[in-house]
């Protein structure tokens, strides 16, 4: 059994392959190879990047017209790697190693493709044929072969833990995924082999729909969580399903007709409504009852050319094990039969039966063929008025991410243009920053802006509990539909002099170096953030050079050598250096915020802080009036009533108790988060008790009592 594929073999197993949008990385690529030193690959990527196909393009290559003759004499091999390790005995897997590396340097200008490094490496730790890795490191330094290996982005620690010389024998190649028209181009030739397989068009809008929601979303589906082009093909793919399925069970222009016969007021209307109904549902049923018996002969017959071929196997072993038998030990008959099977064997000359069996097999594959290829035209001719359009796309990422179609379906402009008044539904008290806020994102998003740095960046200063993080997941909530789309990082969690490597990875030689760090990682996978730094002063001071490299440079290279880019992130930093001065009774919200600018000029570098648009992005919160904690707590009621309604629990309080609450129980100091801290604990037990310990249900009003400064169940 061979292990080994060769290039042109392996590019027979998809005819209709082409390499498209990826022209720089195959040129990288190629540049590598013709090396003298380092000219083997580590090709690393997110799953779904295109590793391989980047590969197959490079065999693709050796046929272009003006392929270099350095890669023409190129000689690819792809292992497999399952079929190498698949018997499990150890004996074995070394011999047919052996082989392939025998194979290898016999070979000029050979090159090995190992598609998953990983598999391949943890296969033979298994069973203790590591040293594979040392063979394949030992013939690239003797220059008798050269080696690509494929790895996704979290495998690369463990490939690199193999063998210490792979840093030096390795080139490693960080393949990103596509942008822009590259990625329309990729993703329209995948297109390509959906529409072959469901025998669908798939319109241009349907395409950039795809590829707008998947690089805007993503989704925590796990078939959705791949890289693109990956991802986009994936939702074309499954909206491709659902719209076949869907409009394979109704008769084309029967919800037209149905819609028709709604509207329809005159009699003539409504009796051509029906007619057309009937007609569509007539020529349904035909096809249906077509497509029925096409695949019932169909099936029949491949039943049938089964059992022929397992008559053929019995008939050709009989006939073979009389040939084997000695004369002496066979009946006259039995004799005759083996004498003739051996001179017809001989002459080429098969048996009456063997060639009346292979008669029969050669004529149901022939009914076969004719039966497959009418019910292919049937299906084209039912598939030809169907077509995926962009609102099916919408819908069907709309049931995977859970973000409503009207959400989806809002033009960008259009929620730059409400963004002011959406933030604001949730975040009261701070017109100002919401101003200031808005205005800076809409022209990061429309106007002018360096496309080397994050879209945009602001510091946050204020009393605790005003709303700095939460404005934070509002801009995220609106901006990109989801919460969760902020990714925070508590800054006490970097107060250590080493805590600079959890972002960025650890240093050579430490645990860990080669996983790479939690702010890079996350980036690369998810390169359009908003990315919220709380409570900064906590930080170690060698965090702000990481801080300084991202504001001015937008992008950040980890220790492994890979290169992320921060130029689609929103970057907010929030700190408390100067809040007592915002608590202070004596100053004017205008002197607490120049006493609060003043400190941290003090605290923070100026180069630092001119990073925030000149220091324009450095917003300072007010403290919040009573006014607005009255809006807070009452959101917070509304919640608890939208929550215990399914209970059948109707809770109101009335608003002069909410306003006498919230004068009692606001404090400065703590803000917003004290009050609905205060409900939760104190007014919410309430509420369970009674649904756990009463069947009791319909209105609870709650009355404020000043006297225990607590709320209380009015009686009725």
């Amino acid at each position: 059994m061979s292990f080994l594929t060769r290039g042109e073999d392996y590019l027979a197993k998809a005819p209709k392959f082409r390499l498209v949008g990826r022209a720089s990385e195959l040129k990288k690529l190629s540049s590598i190879l013709v090396r003298n030193m380092a000219n083997s690959v580590l090709l690393v990527g997110p799953g779904g990047v295109g590793c391989t196909a980047l590969c197959m393009g490079l065999q693709a290559s050796k046929h272009d017209p003006d392929a270099p003759f350095d890669i023409v004499n190129k000689r690819f091999f792809w292992l497999d790697t399952d079929a190498l390790f698949s018997s499990g005995d150890p004996v074995v897997i070394r011999d047919s190693f052996q082989r392939v590396m025998g194979t290898l340097d016999r070979t000029p200008d050979s090159v090995l493709i190992i598609e998953d490094t990983r598999d391949f490496i943890e296969a033979a730790r298994n069973i203790g044929t590591l040293h594979f890795i040392n063979a394949l490191c030992l013939a690239i330094k003797s220059k008798k072969t050269q080696v690509i290996l494929e790895a996704r982005d979290e495998d690369l620690d463990i490939i690199l833990k193999s063998h210490s010389d792979l840093r030096e024998l390795f080139t490693l190649v960080d393949l990103g995924e596509p942008e822009g028209d590259a990625l329309f181009e990729i993703v329209c030739e995948r297109a390509e082999h959906l529409n072959e397989f469901h025998r669908i068009r798939i319109a241009e809008s349907a395409i950039r729909t795809a590829i707008e929601l998947t690089s805007k979303y993503r989704s925590r589906d796990a078939g959705m969580s791949r890289a693109q082009p990956e991802r986009s093909v994936s939702l074309l793919d499954r909206a491709l399903a659902t719209y076949r399925l869907g409009a394979h069970r109704k008769a084309h222009g029967l919800a037209e007709a149905e819609a028709a016969r709604k509207l329809a007021k005159s009699a003539q209307q409504i009796a051509e409504a029906e007619a057309a109904m009937a007609q569509a549902q007539a020529s349904w049923s035909e096809s249906q009852e077509r497509i029925k018996s096409l695949y019932k002969r169909q099936r029949d017959g491949e039943i049938a050319v089964l059992e022929l071929e397992e008559e053929l196997d019995k008939q050709m072993a009989s006939e073979a094990e009389a040939r084997k038998l000695p004369e002496n030990q066979v009946s006259e008959i039995t004799g005759r039969i083996a004498k003739f099977a051996r001179l017809a064997t001989g002459a080429g000359i098969e048996s009456d039966e063997v060639r009346g069996l292979r008669d029969r097999i050669g004529k149901f594959q022939s009914e076969i063929a004719t039966n497959r290829a009418a019910f292919d035209a049937l299906t084209k001719q039912l598939n030809d008025h169907l077509e995926l359009s962009r609102d099916i796309v919408l819908r069907e990422f709309s049931q995977i991410s859970g973000i409503s179609v009207s959400k989806l379906n809002e033009d960008e402009r259009e929620k730059l243009r409400n963004l002011e008044a959406e933030l604001k539904k949730r975040i009261f008290g701070q017109d100002h920053v919401v101003r200031v806020l808005s205005n800076a994102v809409k022209t990061a998003r429309v106007g002018r802006r360096n496309a080397d740095k994050p879209q945009a960046s602001f510091m946050f200063l204020g009393p605790s509990g005003v709303g700095k993080t939460e404005i934070a997941k509002a801009l995220a909530a609106s901006l990109l539909d989801d919460e969760k789309a902020l990714t925070r990082f508590d800054m006490s969690e970097y107060m250590e002099k080493h805590a600079v490597s959890r972002l960025i990875g650890a240093p050579p030689g430490y645990e860990g170096f080669e996983a790479g760090g939690i702010l890079t990682n996350a980036m690369r996978k998810n390169p359009l953030r908003i990315l919220l730094f709380d409570e900064i002063e906590k930080a170690h001071p060698d965090v702000f050079n990481v801080f300084l490299q991202i504001l001015s440079d937008g992008r950040l290279t980890d220790n492994v050598g890979r290169t992320v880019s921060f130029s689609d992130a929103i970057i907010v930093m929030t700190t408390n250096i100067g809040q007592p001065h915002f608590l202070d009774p004596k100053l004017t919200a205008k002197e607490a915020n120049a006493e609060a600018i003043r400190e941290i000029e003090k605290t923070y570098r100026s180069e630092f802080l001119n990073r925030f648009a000149g220091r324009q992005n450095i917003i300072c919160f007010s403290k919040l009036d009573l006014p607005s904690i009255e809006k807070i707590v009452r959101r917070e009621f509304d919640s608890i009533d939208r929550t215990y309604t399914q209970e059948g629990i109707k809770v109101t309080v009335p608003e002069a108790d909410l306003k006498a609450f919230c004068k009692d129980h606001y404090d400065p100091a703590i803000g917003a988060r004290g009050l609905p801290g205060f409900i939760q604990a104190n007014i919410e037990p309430i509420i369970v008790n009674m649904i756990l310990e009463s069947d009791k249900r319909g209105a609870l009003d709650l009355t404020y009592n000043p006297k225990h400064r607590a709320f209380e169940i009015k009686e009725t």
